[in-house]
């Protein structure tokens, strides 16, 4: 059996799940929209438009965003979106911290994604990181009086770790990773680090879909409506190139190895019914973090059993929406955990 052979049998489900594109491949049927259980209408807000926003970098480049603002805001958030997605990615998060937290909140599109240029070519971990950092001590600057806080989400999650921990740090008062991209190659098996090294060698600019994973039981959610929205949403990218997985591979196996921590109160959120970030690489996370011994008072978790890879964009949000503005409010978790509990919950998962 050739390579080629070998990798369509054994990596092609995981590629099209690493490529999170579940998210544009799994707009429901009818029959299965009936079956869903109600939205979880019960959380407070009060919807405003975000307005459109250009953060402008160092170069004299510029990163389409967007900010929903409160009018005497006491917290401002910046949203650092996850792979193919973009700044809309925080609309219901942004509506419940502006109402509840009295939260200003910023999210902008990372280079290479949603309305900026060149959607979909991979512009480098350096780059990525840069960009946070800038914009970050921008909104600093912004509103000097103010608790800044940085919110990622998968992708975004690991990034935000990764700038946080690493010199010359982040510019932020306090952190959040929803759903972390913490997958990097040591967790794979060696067909799948193989299968991934031999494409981006050959053919990096092959491109997956995602079409099929549906059936393979890989969704980000478990929210109909959210699932049409990104499958009709034209920011949102639908075709993964190998090199863009390659890339966010090497991302998050650099902050899936960090043995140092942010200095910043760090809390981190995973759901357990996660296929797009399956339990097996976070808790190879977790028990690294646990061997390091680097774990502080200062890091906090949050496990929801029924929690979908996309943890504020699915039908039951209003633990997870009050769980995040209580902790960023500084206030108690009922859910909240340590990393040996989390540990133990996560890695119960495995089979």
């Amino acid at each position: 059996m050739s390579f080629l052979a070998v990798f369509k049998s054994t990596g092609w489900s995981w590629l099209m799940a690493l490529s999170l594109l579940g998210l544009s491949a799994c707009a429901p049927s009818p029959a299965q929209v009936t079956s869903q259980p109600l939205r979880d209408h019960s959380l407070s807000t009060s919807a405003t438009a975000p307005l459109p926003l250009q953060f402008e970098l160092e170069n004299g480049q510029n990163l389409t965003g967007r900010v929903w603002q409160n009018p005497q805001p006491r917290h401002i958030v910046l949203g650092v979106h996850g792979f193919n997605d973009y700044s809309k990615a925080f609309e219901s998060l942004a509506q419940h911290l502006r109402t509840e937290l009295g939260a200003t909140v910023y999210a902008y599109d990372q280079r290479g994604f949603g309305a900026n240029p060149e959607p979909g070519i991979w512009p480098g971990t350096i780059a990525l990181l840069a960009d946070l950092r800038h914009i970050a001590a921008q909104l600093r600057l912004q509103h000097p009086d103010l608790p800044l806080s940085v919110v990622g989400e998968s992708m975004g999650g690991a990034l935000v770790w990764v700038a946080a921990s690493e010199a010359p740090g982040l510019v932020a008062d306090q952190v959040v990773l929803k759903a972390p991209a913490v997958w990097g190659a040591n967790s794979m098996p060696w067909y799948q680090r193989m299968s991934l090294q031999f494409m981006n060698a050959v053919a990096p600019d092959m491109t997956f879909t995602g079409r099929g994973v549906q059936s393979l039981g890989i969704t980000p959610t478990n929210d109909p409506e959210v699932s049409r929205d990104l499958s009709r949403d034209p920011l949102f990218i639908k075709a993964t190139r190998v090199s863009s997985l390659a890339g966010v591979t090497a991302l998050m196996g650099r902050a899936q190895d960090l043995s140092d921590l942010p200095p910043q109160r760090s809390l981190v959120l995973y759901g357990l019914r996660d296929r797009i970030i399956p339990p097996a690489p976070v808790c190879h996370w977790l028990k690294h973090l646990n061997a390091a011994g680097s774990v502080s008072d200062k890091l906090d978790f949050a496990i929801y059993p029924e929690g979908w890879h996309l943890l504020t964009r699915q039908l039951q949000t209003r633990q997870v929406m009050q769980d995040i503005g209580l902790w960023l409010a500084q206030n108690p978790l009922t859910t909240k955990t340590n990393a040996q509990q989390a540990q133990a919950s996560v890695c119960a998962k495995l089979p």
